[in-house]
């Protein structure tokens, strides 16, 4: 009885410690809590959105550590965008290619090095100071201006030329007027566009100092460069070349306006700010990462005609040098496979035209018609079989380019994240009854047990069985939900337990074991005396 009575004071001995250490340990958690900002009831909830998939860390013996912020805001901003959505997560496993390996990095349709900077402007974004307004509107809002002006000057040089036919058909008795506006309007149009592209390069140069020949992460910035040829070429057609054609050839003077033209390729910079021209923009970058597969077809396209090229030259010379056949059929079959250049030709309009009756069938008929087996052999193999297995190359290309595009999977898993939100936002508006901001518990329990508001919810991927307990889980303690526990929480309960939530509660379970094992060792001694 004496022992019975001892091992029952050191178990309720023994479960004081642990509910010490318990408490000691949920002390900290909350504090830790409470030493996160808490967002401004005041401000609007649009503005506090990235604040909402924060997760409060473990507490531990560093967490007041001067690293710790760094790190937690990368942590903060990783968990944004890896939780908000599930769709994201598919997208991202899609994407991820195999074990790296020369073929697999060579095959990829977007080159590793275009996600690293991907991911490597998302991270400076996200965890950069925001640069200044002025600096910020020339790196984002001004592409977009500018490109609106690129298209207005376009339009100008499409009206011009059009004009000038106009005149030519003028001069050439085609029409009975000249056109109604004069080259001089023109002219001031053209000195007025100089003025800004001038002013767009000098403002580049000024705001962005190095970083507009230099970025950490682009690299060398070609565009901005580009821009800057394209200005001088623009001046020196305006300034310098009046005074060298004064009053003379001005043939010559016009061949350079066709370099003006090259400044459509600014509209392009459009794209990377846009949302709305996101479609166009992967239309690009397909055809940026198709380059390499554009060469090889091309150089075994190149291989077969060659080839086939040769073998109907050498059949047909024979026929084309015998005086004996008709002289027009002769010129005719010089003028398509006269000499291999002529043949090479020829069988270039046959593979990509799709005119090839009207080359082949003066051969079959004229010539012989055993020629129509090696031209259906040529028209079989090449332009049915191997034209379909390019196109399917490029259509590859595109699928893997659109799959791999890290600024359009990031594009998207924010859209996915907004929509989201915007629509937990709508439920929690319909589910505030009173209109103060908060949930109240009758609130909480009457809106999700409406078969409505579950099949809402069930569409989101949230299902609910209990709503009492649901609100213990979301409150924060003070027996209200507001709009920002209600986001945070269910989109941490949407869907299934993922494979992080699962390391994470056997993570923190083994941390619980250990404890309790530091303590029963440490109680070893004590049970031993007693």
């Amino acid at each position: 009885m004496v022992k019975s009575g001892f091992q029952e004071e050191e178990q309720l001995w023994f479960l004081g410690v642990l509910d010490r250490k318990f408490q000691e340990q949920e002390t900290a958690i909350r504090d830790l809590l409470l030493s996160i900002a808490r967002p401004d009831v005041g401000q609007p909830f649009r503005e506090r959105r990235t604040d909402l998939s924060v997760t409060a860390p473990m507490a531990s013996d560093n967490m007041q550590s001067p690293r710790l912020s760094l790190a937690r805001v990368r942590e903060v901003r990783v968990t944004a965008l890896s939780d908000t959505s599930d769709a994201y997560e598919g997208m991202k496993s899609e994407a991820t290619p195999p074990a790296a390996s020369p073929s697999n990095a060579s095959a990829s349709g977007t080159p590793n090095g275009k996600r690293s900077k991907a991911l490597a402007r998302a991270m400076n974004d996200d965890l950069t100071e925001k640069d200044p307004p002025a600096k910020a509107f020339i790196k984002h809002s001004l592409d977009a201006y500018m490109g609106l002006v690129v298209v207005i000057n376009l339009g100008l040089m499409i009206t011009m030329a059009q004009l000038s036919g106009d005149r030519a058909d003028y001069e050439l008795q085609l029409s009975a007027s000249l056109p109604a506006i004069p080259d001089s309007v023109f002219e001031v149009a053209d000195n007025l566009f100089f003025i800004i592209y001038i002013l767009d390069v000098l403002a580049r140069i000024i705001v962005l100092r190095k970083e507009w020949y230099y970025d950490p992460i682009e690299g060398v910035m070609f565009m901005n460069i580009f821009d800057a040829l394209l200005v001088m070429v623009h001046a020196f057609e305006l300034i310098i070349l009046p005074s060298l054609f004064i009053g003379g050839d001005s043939e010559s003077a016009s061949s350079i306006r066709v370099l003006k033209l090259i400044r459509i390729v600014r509209t392009l910079r459009i794209v990377k700010t846009v949302n709305m021209f996101r479609q166009l923009r992967l239309l690009v970058g397909t055809c940026v990462a198709s380059m390499g597969a554009l060469f090889w077809s091309m150089v075994l396209l190149c291989l077969l005609k060659l080839g086939f090229a040769l073998v109907i030259c050498q059949a047909l010379q024979g026929f084309i040098m015998d005086d004996s056949h008709d002289m027009a059929t002769r010129l005719e079959m010089n003028n398509l496979y006269g000499n291999f250049l002529k043949a090479f030709y020829t069988l270039f309009e046959i593979t990509h035209s799709g005119s090839w009756p009207s080359k082949v069938r003066p051969v079959i008929e004229k010539v012989n018609a055993w020629y129509a087996v090696l031209f259906c052999s040529y028209i079989a193999f090449v332009v049915f079989a191997v034209i379909r297995i390019v196109t399917a190359l490029f259509l590859q290309e595109t699928l893997s380019n659109a799959a791999n595009d890290a600024d359009m999977l990031l594009e998207n898993s924010r859209r996915l994240a907004k929509d989201y939100q915007d629509k937990l936002e709508e439920l929690f508006q319909a589910a505030d009854n009173d209109g103060d901001g908060s949930l109240t518990p009758d609130e909480f329990v009457d809106a999700l047990s409406i078969p409505g508001v579950q099949r809402y919810l069930t569409m989101l991927d949230v299902r609910v069985q209990d709503c009492r307990p649901l609100f213990d889980i979301l409150d924060d303690g003070d027996g209200q939900i507001t709009i920002a526990e209600f986001c945070k929480g269910l989109m941490q309960l949407k869907g299934q337990a993922r494979a992080l939530d699962i390391v994470m509660l056997t993570r923190e379970n083994a941390k619980m074991m250990k404890i309790c094992q530091e303590i029963h060792t440490a109680l070893m001694p004590t049970g031993k005396v007693l």
